[in-house]
């Protein structure tokens, strides 16, 4: 199969989208299917490292909410002519923005079966990074979801990695039917450390590792966790990554007196991260935002216990007392604490747990998902025929809204809300 793969992200940015882009990429490439990743990023074409595909780059400009994402002009003529070379047998939209536009007016050029996998809960981002008040952002909360609906409404299939993204699609307004389709998890890659390693290990390690940025809710994390450092001065907070709010999060840990067990240790990568994770005896989150975040997935296969709130996707993936605890998002208790605590102090407790985190992280592992992923491949091919079927019994042309028309609506809408 010929597979053209849609992103506003991918490495060498670092997050969960950009990791299952380019795992799904790899995969794909590695079962002899040909694989084009369309994406953002300096220059027309890139070498992809030792990936064995082509990346083609298109030039874009940071989001107004989230200076960390990028966006590409959905009209670019270059994506289209690409699809015209390569003539896959499927596009795969991961980004409801400018390169997904792109590929969906490639899609509707070249009347190519559309897939549109939708990752993150945008809307709930509004909260965390606009300054317009708190009725306006939910009405721009909402106007986005609408947005985000709309665009999937144009796909042949639409996934999600989690029920609650699926659940969050319909709310804005999406019509399709969703296929759940986990983000797939590299299990050779992250792993459990040797026993031998396991016996060296020295004092107890909480771990949190990704993108230091306002939506994953990092303040109230230190501050959930600071109870347990303050009672256990032999344990530390380990903190693996970079992002927009690492100087706020470093002034909070001397704020409170915890510089020398809150470590910040940047980003990690490849078998040095993985040593890190698997090293940990705890994985801590507190975001309320998540779809299937890959770094508790990857927390889970090193055989480390997760202990986050349970809001958004995260319940679908941590089952509470089996491979890590959940706590109630609007818990004002010490009750965070208080489950570290139990992993920490009960050395029995932390086995079983562990065993159970690798064992549930096998679910995810690339083999199964990948064949999800092609699986809904061919339903977008049957769908999509079934559509020109219709269409010409009807005289009806292609379907799909054209994405300058909401170009055009969205700041429009935005002032208004605004005023």
């Amino acid at each position: 199969m010929r597979v053209m793969l849609f992103s506003d992200t991918y490495p060498p940015q670092v997050n969960g989208v950009a990791t299952s882009v380019h795992s799904l990429a790899r995969a794909l490439s590695d079962q002899g299917h040909a694989v084009m990743v369309c994406t953002v990023g300096g220059g027309r074409r890139r070498a992809a490292g030792d990936d064995p595909f082509v990346v083609v780059r298109t030039r874009a400009v940071p989001l107004p909410l989230y200076a960390d994402f990028t966006i590409a002009p959905p009209i670019v003529r270059v994506f289209g002519r690409l699809a015209q070379h390569f003539r896959p047998d499927v596009i795969h939209c991961h980004t409801p923005f400018g390169v997904g536009w792109q590929g969906a007016r490639a899609a509707i050029a070249g009347g190519i079966p559309l897939i549109g996998t939708h990752h993150t809960l945008f809307g709930e981002y509004v909260e965390a990074y606009s300054r317009l008040g708190r009725q306006v952002n939910q009405r721009l909360a909402a106007l986005i979801r609408r947005y985000v609906a709309n665009f999937y409404n144009q796909c042949d299939v639409v996934s999600c990695a989690s029920r609650y993204l699926a659940n969050d699609l319909h709310a804005g307004g999406m019509y399709r039917p969703v296929a759940i389709v986990p983000n797939a998890l590299n299990t050779e890659r992250f792993r459990p450390l040797a026993a031998e390693e396991q016996a060296r290990k020295m004092g107890k390690r909480i771990i949190y590792f990704g993108r230091l940025a306002a939506e994953k809710n990092l303040p109230r994390m230190m501050r959930l966790t600071e109870p347990v450092l303050r009672r256990h001065p032999d344990v530390t907070l380990e903190i693996v990554g970079e992002g927009p709010v690492l100087g706020s999060l470093t002034s909070l840990a001397y704020e409170l007196g915890l510089e020398r067990q809150v470590r910040f240790l940047g980003w990690m990568r490849g078998e040095t991260l993985v040593r890190q994770v698997a090293s940990s005896d705890i994985c801590v989150s507190a975001s309320l935002t998540e779809n299937q975040p890959m770094a508790l997935l990857e927390s889970l296969a090193c055989g480390v216990p997760v202990v986050a709130l349970a809001a958004a996707g995260v319940p679908e993936i941590i089952e509470d007392g089996m491979n890590g605890f959940l706590v109630a998002p609007d818990d004002t208790t010490e009750t965070f604490a208080q489950r570290l605590e139990e992993l920490i102090g009960d050395a029995e407790l932390r086995a079983a747990m562990s065993v159970r985190a690798y064992a549930s992280a096998q679910a995810y592992a690339q083999a199964a998902c990948l064949r999800m992923t092609l699986d809904s491949y061919e339903e977008a091919q049957r769908t999509a025929a079934e559509r020109r079927v219709l269409g010409r019994r009807r005289g009806l042309r292609a379907r799909r809204l054209d994405p300058r028309h909401l170009a055009r609506r969205i700041p429009g809408r935005i002032a208004r809300l605004r005023r």
